[in-house]
């Protein structure tokens, strides 16, 4: 039964959500808990709130008992560069800082005992003519949140664009299931099924929606939905048919979806795991050796593709076609270019041509909300 929250409930949990440090997040999460109404059908989320806010307060007592000691502050933080910031997962062994040395540029220490990475190291990894920042980390050890780094780990998952995670072919179905764990504990999904509905925040454009079924109520109702919940600029995408209740418990979720790449390593050693994985889990991966250097050629075109990412070009009016490309979602269109290169642009926009995949012929003249793909080139003009 979804919960029915009053319009103050939805703002807490919208700051909730934005909140940029954990006191600010304790208290919205506070704020949030406590103006749920008390009936049964709240019950579920009120217990899922509840122990969140535990998890929150024990990672700040965390930072607080590290701080005093003199052996750091506030968790784990990195500037995001290239096209996307990806956090390597996987518990003790599972060979993540030997991944790391294969393929970025990154000096790491690799040694047979276990927890031998005992502070995240970044490594930009070259996929054509884009980098990925990967980010090895601390392992994971079944009950994360009571290790020494386990909530910083998880906050810096849930702060970053994507996740590998990486289990040992020795037995990646039980690694698979602790890590999915934590992630849920943490308020995390790998899973994008499990969101019918995505509702991604924006700076402006207003609220727009995009859905592959039938919407099942007005627009409008919707429109106005979200700006009950205080959401005035957001992209709404939708998998299948949905309707206007679907939508309102979408907007109370805090759980954070997080595309995921699943690697088993060391399939030089156990040839049968990377199958017996697929199996027993139903879910898709890939086999690598850091070892020997198996799959690891195909790793950078498997990771974007597991982004859901792609490259656009922009095209100057002379038709210099600019070297760096602007990395957006899959499904952009030529609207949302527009608003990355120059507010201007979008403002003024009268239409753009398009040279690739997603026209007809090259230099096509189309719209705003003209759909894009992987490595289109786009020329803009302005009234």
């Amino acid at each position: 039964m979804p919960a029915n929250l009053p319009p103050q409930a939805r703002v807490a949990e919208r700051r909730y959500t934005e909140a940029k440090n954990l006191p600010d997040r304790i208290k919205y999460l506070q704020e949030f808990l406590s103006s749920i109404p008390e009936h049964k059908g709240n019950e579920k989320m009120r217990g899922y709130l509840r122990r969140r806010l535990a998890q929150l307060k024990d990672e700040l007592e965390e930072q607080r008992k590290r701080k005093a000691s003199g052996s750091g502050g506030g968790g784990f933080s990195f500037k995001k560069e290239g096209a996307a910031q990806v956090v390597i997962l996987g518990m003790t062994g599972s060979g993540k800082s030997a991944l790391l040395m294969k393929v970025t540029n990154a000096k790491t220490e690799v040694a047979d005992h276990p927890f031998t990475t005992r502070e995240p190291v970044p490594g930009m990894m070259t996929f054509k003519d884009i980098q990925f920042q990967l980010i090895d980390t601390p392992a994971i050890f079944g009950n994360v949140r009571g290790g020494a780094w386990g909530s910083q780990l998880l906050s810096l998952a849930r702060n970053a664009d994507g996740l590998l995670i990486l289990l040992d072919a020795a037995d990646p179905v039980a690694q698979f299931r602790t890590i999915v764990n934590e992630l849920i504990s943490a308020g995390i999904t790998i899973d994008r099924r499990v969101r019918k509905i995505e509702i991604e925040r924006t700076t402006g454009g207003g609220i727009q929606i995009a859905c592959t079924g039938r919407i099942m109520c007005r627009v409008e109702e919707i429109d106005r939905a979200l700006k009950e919940f205080g959401v005035r600029n957001a992209v709404v995408r939708i998998w299948g048919d949905v309707t206007l209740e679907e939508v309102e418990d979408a907007l109370d979720q805090t759980r954070t979806y997080k595309p995921a790449l699943i690697v088993v390593n060391k399939v030089d050693l156990f040839p049968g795991a990377l199958d017996g994985f697929r199996t027993a889990c139903k879910r898709e991966a890939v086999g690598v050796s850091a070892a020997t250097g198996e799959g690891l050629n195909s790793l950078g075109e498997t990771l974007f593709r597991a982004l859901g990412i792609m490259r656009v070009y922009t095209r100057g009016a002379g038709g210099e076609i600019a070297k760096k490309a602007i990395i957006v979602k899959t499904g952009a269109r030529v609207e949302d270019i527009a608003k990355i290169v120059h507010s201007q642009l979008y403002r003024n926009f009268k239409y753009a041509r398009v040279w690739g995949n997603s026209v007809k012929y090259n230099g096509e003249r189309v719209g705003a909300e003209h759909e894009l793909v992987d490595r289109d080139i786009v020329e803009i003009r302005i009234k």
